[in-house]
């Protein structure tokens, strides 16, 4: 097994993921009407947004996989 260091991510970190989720999703709104995938796309963004925008995370967070990703 191995006891590989977990990753995180810093406060700019995270506020340099908001910014580009949020000019991402800014471009979708301009571009009508999205692909099935595309809508698939903004749909997961917007609620990694919304994770990322968690006051609980304002200082950093730690990285780790779940559900299917483990």
């Amino acid at each position: 097994m191995s006891h590989a260091k977990p990753h995180h991510l810093s406060r700019d970190e995270i506020l340099a993921l908001k910014y580009a989720a949020h000019r991402q999703l800014a471009r979708w709104a301009k571009a009508r009407p999205l692909q099935p995938r595309q809508r698939a796309r903004r749909t997961a963004l917007v609620a990694a947004v919304r994770t990322l925008e968690d006051p609980v995370l304002a200082d950093g967070c730690e990285l780790r996989a779940s559900g299917d990703d483990a």
